[in-house]
């Protein structure tokens, strides 16, 4: 069975804090901190696109495990919906920029907040079905490249960050269960990157509907994915939830009736971070020694409409 074994992670320099977004927008304090539960967030610097943050991320991940050669790497998967070229695919970039073997499989997937769960059930099929060894998973999406600074909407949420999962078919660390997937394309206009009146591509967001979708979906996903992996909730410990906003996942957690302490909530410094938000999010609670020894629900959910949900059964606390 395949495993989580560590995470790098990256967040760019620039800050934006809740007080510019104050001056620009007028917003209520209490509106940002408590309802969004967001601090403040990351932004890529002008010329740093998703392979410059996908490869940061890696690096981090190769400091942390002196114990992975980049030799050993075969298989390299770069989750992104902003890639730095429409061709070629931004894991090309970062195989070269980090060194890896030219027999080392990499392709791109174009996936957002679902994207990680998505992508662990890629990593798992692949390793087991072609007795690879060690691969890793990638996620890395400037946001701020399509966020109109004036949009009051989608400005106050997303942040930029990058991700790097080592995933080995043995070792110490999160062992990937069953992974189950839905998509509701006619939902596709609620979150979309289109051309503005200027020509320049931008994200908007129907808040509103992406809420009801959430409330109603991710309940019956989660119900499915347990039936999957022959479990009752009562058997999960944590909920490892995309971290979409403080009021989104306080609502979900009311009407799934769930234990608060069992749903972490940790993007105040960080913002949402789309389809890096669930891999941060391990990381933070790894480094508090939190995961060992329990079984964690993984569930990402938006863009697409997509969504996807998993168990990883966590015998040690992953490097992070």
């Amino acid at each position: 069975m395949s495993v989580i074994r560590a995470i790098g992670t990256y967040l760019p320099e620039q800050v934006v804090g809740n007080d510019e977004l104050i001056e620009r927008f007028g917003w209520d304090r209490a509106f940002l901190e408590d309802k969004l539960g967001i601090h403040e967030r990351r932004v890529a610097a002008p010329g740093e696109g998703a392979a410059d943050m996908a490869v940061a991320a890696a690096e981090d991940l190769f400091a942390k495990c002196p114990d992975l050669d980049r030799a050993a790497v075969q298989l390299l998967i770069v989750c992104t919906q902003n890639p730095d070229y429409g061709l070629p695919h931004t894991s090309a970039l970062v195989q070269d920029r980090l060194g890896l073997e030219r027999t080392t499989a990499c392709f791109d997937i174009g996936l957002g907040c679902s994207g990680f769960v998505y992508g662990l059930a890629i990593v798992r099929g692949m390793l087991e079905a072609l007795g690879l060894e060690h691969a890793l998973l990638v996620t890395s999406d400037p946001y701020s490249k399509v966020i109109d600074p004036a949009d009051r909407g989608t400005s106050p949420l997303f942040g930029d960050g990058a991700a790097a999962t080592w995933i080995s078919r043995e070792g110490p660390g999160g062992r990937i269960g069953e992974v189950v997937f839905g998509t509701d394309g006619a939902g596709h206009r609620n979150l979309i990157v289109e051309p503005d009146a200027d020509g320049r591509r931008c994200l908007s967001m129907a808040g509103r509907n992406i809420f009801e979708f959430m409330l109603t979906t991710v309940p019956d996903d989660v119900a499915r994915c347990c039936v999957a992996n022959g479990i009752e909730q009562a058997d999960i410990d944590l909920f490892l939830l995309h971290q979409a906003s403080n009021h989104m996942l306080s609502q979900l957690v009311r009407r799934m009736r769930l234990d608060p302490e069992r749903v972490p909530i940790r993007l105040r410094d960080t913002g949402n971070l789309v389809s890096s938000s669930i891999p941060f999010l391990i990381a933070d609670v790894a480094r508090d020694g939190a995961l060992a020894g329990r079984t964690a629900l993984l569930s990402g959910f938006g863009v697409g409409l997509s969504w996807a949900s998993g168990i990883v059964r966590f015998d040690a606390d992953p490097v992070a």
